[in-house]
């Protein structure tokens, strides 16, 4: 606009000076009037070029009316003395350069925790010329929609978890649900890709009171690891007892009178001359006799 401003007070004075009669110069007046004049009329030919940025949509306004067409990235022809407002639809980060945003929320037990949150979003270009139709630029989007988008989304996911759920070490599942009730707030208006919680802060009776908990639950778990294994031990010396008692009564079955008579038989023929056997008898008392002896 400022420019096409210029043009027109280079056709002004072009104008004047083509009227002014000609005097001693050794340039004619109007042909520098009309010098001048040409070159408003190419400042103001050269407004209605308008190039848009790679990763930018347009959005062209004149005399508080905005034009429904999003002007895509590219050379575009507009109106000459239009204005046009430049939004990014790239994927940004808000805060901006890895900054966060700290928030305060209480969970479902109405404890209060800080959380630094940041979100990855993006400005669908379709929706520019609304957009600011309605709300202003892309800073203005930022600071009235983002912003409030954040917060009210955060307080309102942080409400439904408890603080076990919110101190977790799956926080994937928090930030899933701050995410939903970020684009709930949000609409149209933007698209929220990704959520990112930083940090979680909590007052120090409820971290030690979680500390507490965590090694608790680690306790039990290392009682209930040493009791699986005295019960595996114990599974183990019963399978070897069954194994001993069902040798033994194997071993007590096979051991019938006639077996043991030819296993004493052949043991005596492997015994060496000289050697002392006892012979068992009827009546349980045993007889010796010395192999080889001749007696």
């Amino acid at each position: 606009m400022s420019l096409v401003a210029i043009a027109a007070v280079l056709i002004v004075i072009g104008a004047i000076v083509r009227s002014i009669p000609a005097g001693k110069s050794k340039i004619p007046n109007k042909l520098a009037g009309y010098v001048v004049m040409f070159v408003g009329v190419a400042v103001i030919l050269l407004n209605t070029f308008v190039i848009i940025r790679v990763g930018e949509v347009g959005v062209e306004h004149f005399l508080g009316r905005v034009s429904a067409r999003a002007l895509d990235q590219g050379v575009r022809v507009v109106n000459p003395l239009a204005s046009i407002e430049r939004m990014s639809i790239r994927e940004q980060s808000f805060p901006a350069q890895g900054s966060v945003e700290q928030i305060e929320a209480q969970t479902s037990e109405q404890l209060n925790v800080t959380l630094e949150v940041s979100i990855i979003f993006q400005i669908n270009g379709s929706n520019a010329p609304s957009l600011y139709q309605r709300i202003g630029s892309e800073n203005d989007i930022k600071r009235q929609i983002v912003l409030n988008a954040v917060r009210n989304g955060v307080r309102d996911a942080v409400a439904t978890k408890s603080i076990n759920e919110i101190f977790s070490p799956n926080r994937r599942d928090v930030a899933n649900s701050m995410l939903t009730e970020i684009q709930a707030k949000a609409g149209d208006r933007i698209e929220v890709r990704d959520v990112f919680v930083r940090d979680i802060q909590a007052p120090d009776r409820v971290r030690e009171a979680i500390e507490q908990k965590l090694e608790r639950e680690q306790q039990v778990a290392a009682e209930e690891f040493q009791t699986q294994i005295i019960q595996e031990q114990a599974r183990q010396q019963a399978e070897e007892a069954k194994g001993i008692a069902e040798a033994q009564r194997i071993i007590s079955e096979g051991l019938t009178e006639e077996y043991l008579t030819f296993y004493y038989i052949q043991q005596l023929a492997q015994m060496p001359e000289g050697s002392l056997v006892y012979v068992p008898t009827e009546g349980g008392i045993p007889l010796i006799r010395n192999l080889g002896g001749g007696r």
